[in-house]
């Protein structure tokens, strides 16, 4: 230490971290953890981290040697600086030790490489260096058997790296101590001893009972002459200056040092396990839905699924069962008790929001079992990205500084196909990106995906949700497959899951299982029934594009009325296709009704997919307005059976956990009809429940059928009028087209694909671009009105002229703009949108609420927007230009001046 320490060193400054304990303008002292403290803490974690989390034998002597050398250039990059508001007035001192990575050294290169590529992790950097390295033979060998072995190498050492700078900061400074998300572990205090810290899980040898490392800290106390250096800055309103003073007052005291600062603190802790529950109770079947759920025992099926998923180590199964049997607990009650992370990609948001309700319940039933362990929830929509914490039974306030930064670190992932789909490939903050994958692909088997509802996709979606699928299972990933209608001719596009399907819809030994389980639970002679009921004689059709059809509203207010008033305590629910008309029908049975509230609160709801996902503040005067707010108002009037009456398009057909007691609804596809009817004695406790078609023809953006499978179809619906509705006979009636793979999507997946997981770099353009296709070719915008917002294709704010008005869907006070990535503040910004590629943008439209009514556009009208209605029109913003080689042009104009031109590829090739 000694020769590290003298005048003449080398490198003087051999700092580690900087910690400023009072966060005053002028300190009163500084702490300064030694750099080789730090270094032989990491140093000790990486070489007591379990063996098998190490891709291949070579792997733990090579992290070692990086975790050596990873901060070696801190000494000749370190400096001191401050942090000023936009007023050049002190916010906190901050350290650098800026490009000291990139000139860490080592005859092995990917021993440099390692050490180079910490505290980046994006996938660019991942992908880059992995490619660098398969140049050469040996490295190639090991990336052959593994090609995410360097990803794992440099996740072991940053976590390692992270555990002792959380620790670090926890002992000196819990500002700088904050959880952060990317590190997979919580560490906490002791409850009985401060110097005893535990971290879940525990990522060390099991032989391990604790992990004792010392940290050391030099403690510099400025003299009176430096705090009046910094007193005289202040004075003068030069603030900003701060930081390089410090840092010069600070290297003057350590070039001063003959031996060793003048004062030393020594800490000695001990990093032990989480006391976790006894394995034992881990495949009690029972146990768990006893303790997690309202059932007093699982039905057939979820012991059934209960056990694939305990007893087996790679995980596959494709089960097939009817709507509202709980596939969702059959899933999640394993996947917990085991301690796994279960990711659970859903086809809509309305679906996304009654899956974080009941799963909400079941974490904060789990952390009363697992006292002073912290569970999570994310859920991440894109509009929604947030980690809900859970500690002793409560939901408790997150400890990360920004929380919309999640990285998937959670014990269930709630989110869409689409936002999955860019995870999986990668995308994310700049930094840290590749944290998306790895968890996916977690190397130990502790993560299950299970695709709910895996029926609901078609066309681009289901192509790719078909190579995701198989991607995943092709690479060993823990795959649950659920779904209640998926068509038999797609069954075989899923043969590799054969051996584990659970069938309890074709499987009639299963089925009768099942329906016995829940009659004799209910206690009711009637499970699951409803009457279906088609009136097509009234030959209503759905209202052409941009048309109202006063008689097609009027029929469907007629009915809804008469089934309103036909009995009291009635929960019904009716489903048209179009937002404008919804929105209509709402409001003409609102003033038909007299009133929205009863002796009990608000009974009459409208729920379509242009309602607001935001304000998620429940306190807010329009959350009761916005999708969530309007649900969870549902969803507790149906829970204590109170009447409600919803007027909603197919956003609520997709898993809600509703349980009405009549469904009407505009003829649909039969996959449609299914979905909806679960909504409908969804518990099978209603003695009366039916389901009421209305229409003989499905609109033309909605069908799915031939004219030869729709008569069939009518046909089928005429012969089963008045009787039982029957989901196995309605189901024969799914067009039996094949589906036909877009070869573009199928090239665009693997090129992605080989890009980030198999560093193929000759694919990095696709990447870059941000081309991925989820369920159409054409990328989306956020449309934003004060604190509301939805997200909405591009192909829907093209500006539309009305033949007969001769007016346009132009707003007055709309502005596009983009959000970027600015990489000197490494902060998200928006700035005017610019020409280029749609795919690669994040383009926000706002609508501006005029000043004291003043309308600053002339000749354009103000939005009209109430919370209640959500968006019903939407806004033209983009002038369509011709197609120019496969690639649709928007122009953004301001009058006669083009603003930017944006392009995404067309979805056919004519």
């Amino acid at each position: 230490m000694s020769k590290l320490l003298t005048k003449k060193r080398k490198y003087p400054y051999n700092f580690g971290r900087v910690f400023f304990p009072d966060s005053q303008v002028i300190p009163e002292k500084i702490l300064f953890q030694p750099l080789g403290n730090h270094v032989g803490n990491v140093v000790k974690l990486v070489k007591l981290w379990d063996k098998k989390d190490f891709p291949d034998q070579s792997s733990l002597e090579r992290v070692i040697e990086a975790s050596k050398i990873h901060d070696m250039a801190k000494p000749q990059t370190f400096s001191l600086q401050v942090e000023t508001n936009k007023k050049e007035k002190f916010k906190k001192y901050i350290y650098s030790f800026k490009g000291h990575r990139f000139k860490a050294q080592h005859d092995d290169l990917w021993i440099e490489t390692l050490a180079q590529g910490h505290h980046n992790f994006s996938t660019d950097c991942v992908t880059n260096d992995a490619y660098k390295l398969r140049k050469y033979k040996n490295y190639q060998d090991i990336l052959n058997k593994d090609s995410l072995a360097y990803a794992k190498e440099l996740y072991i050492l940053e976590m390692c790296d992270q555990i002792e700078a959380e620790l670090a900061c926890l002992l000196k400074d819990k500002t700088q101590g904050e959880e952060r998300t990317f590190m997979e572990y919580t560490i906490k205090i002791d409850e009985n001893n401060p110097n005893i810290y535990r971290i879940d899980p525990f990522p060390f040898s099991d032989d391990l009972e604790y992990i004792e490392l010392t940290f050391k800290y030099w403690v510099f106390t400025l003299l009176a002459e430096n705090k009046e250096k910094l007193q005289q800055l202040i004075d003068k309103n030069e603030e900003n200056k701060l930081g390089k003073t410090l840092d010069e007052i600070v290297k003057d005291w350590w070039e001063k040092v003959e031996a060793k600062p003048q004062e030393e603190e020594l800490i000695t802790i001990q990093l032990k396990p989480y006391q976790s529950l006894n394995c034992e109770y881990h495949k009690d079947c029972d146990y768990w839905y006893q303790n997690l759920t309202k059932f007093q025992t699982p039905n057939p099926m979820q012991r059934e699924v209960f056990t694939a998923i305990t007893n087996n180590e790679d995980i596959a199964v494709l089960l097939k069962a009817p709507t509202g049997v709980g596939k969702l607990e059959a899933v999640l009650i394993p996947t917990l008790a085991l301690g796994y992370r279960l990711i659970l990609p859903l086809p809509t948001r309305s679906l996304l929001e009654d899956h974080q309700e009941r799963i909400e319940n079941y974490l904060k039933k789990l952390s009363k079992l697992y006292p002073q362990k912290e569970f999570s929830l994310v859920v991440d929509t894109g509009s929604q990205m947030y980690r809900y914490i859970y500690f002793n039974g409560e939901k408790v306030p997150s400890r990360v500084k920004n929380p919309r930064r999640h990285l998937y670190k959670g014990d269930v992932i709630l989110t869409t196909l689409d936002k999955f789909m860019y995870r999986y490939f990668g995308y994310g903050d700049k930094q840290k990106s590749f944290i998306f994958p790895l968890r996916i692909n977690d190397n130990q088997n502790k993560t299950i995906i299970c695709f709910d509802e895996a029926h609901s996709y078609d066309n681009l979606a289901f192509t790719n949700f078909c190579n995701l699928v198989k991607a995943l299972y092709e690479t060993g990933r823990n795959l649950v497959l659920m779904t209640a209608t998926l068509p038999k001719n797609q069954i075989p596009r899923f043969d590799y899951l054969q051996e584990g399907l659970i069938d309890y819809i074709d499987n009639i030994d299963n089925k009768e299982k099942l329906d016995q389980f829940l009659e004799k639970n209910l206690k009711q002679p009637y499970p699951n029934e409803k009457i279906l009921l088609w009136k097509s004689e009234v030959a209503i059709q759905a209202s052409p594009e941009g048309k109202e059809s006063n008689n097609f509203q009027q029929e469907f207010i007629n009915l809804i009325l008469n089934e309103w008033q036909s009995q009291e305590n009635h929960r019904l629910i009716t489903v048209v296709e179009k937002v404008k008309d919804a929105v209509e029908i709402y409001k003409q049975v609102k003033e038909e009704l007299g009133t929205n509230l009863d002796d009990e609160g608000r009974f009459l709801f409208l729920y379509h997919g242009r309602i607001s996902d935001t304000p998620k503040d429940k306190t807010h005067e329009n959350y009761q307005y916005s999708r969530s707010g309007v649900y969870q108002q549902i969803k507790q009037r149906d829970n204590d059976q109170k009447p409600y009456l919803i007027i909603t398009t197919s956003a609520i057909e997709v898993g809600c956990d509703l349980n009405c007691q009549t469904l009407i609804t505009q003829l649909c596809p039969p996959e449609n009809l299914i979905q909806r009817a679960g909504r409908c004695n969804r518990k099978g406790n209603i003695a009366n429940a039916k389901v009421i078609i209305i229409g003989d023809s499905i609109p033309d953006f909605l069908n799915t059928l031939t004219d030869s499978e729709l008569q069939l179809y009518q046909e089928k619906l005429r012969s089963h009028h008045s009787q039982n509705f029957n989901a196995n006979e309605i189901m024969k009636c799914v067009s039996q087209t094949q589906q036909v793979d877009d070869y573009r999507v199928v090239e665009l997946f693997s090129q992605l694909q080989e890009y980030v997981y198999e560093a193929n770099l000759t694919c990095k353009p696709t990447h870059e671009k941000g081309l991925v296709i989820t369920r159409s070719w054409i990328p989306s915008a956020t449309l934003i009105y004060e604190d509301a917002q939805i997200t909405v294709p591009l192909d829907r704010l093209i500006v539309k002229k009305d033949q007969e008005t001769d007016k346009t869907n132009q707003y007055a006070n709309v502005t596009v703009e983009e959000s970027y990535y600015d990489q000197e503040t490494t902060q998200w910004k928006t700035r005017t949108l610019r020409w280029g590629n749609a795919y690669q943008k994040n383009i926000i439209i706002k609508i501006n609420k005029s000043q004291d009514g003043i309308v600053f556009d002339a000749g354009f009208h103000e939005y009209d927007y109430n919370a209640e209605f959500g968006f019903v029109d939407l806004p033209g913003v983009f002038v369509k230009w011709k197609p120019k080689n496969f690639e649709q042009q928007l122009a953004y104009k301001d009058g006669d001046k083009t603003i930017a031109v944006i392009n995404y590829i067309t979805p056919n090739n004519d």
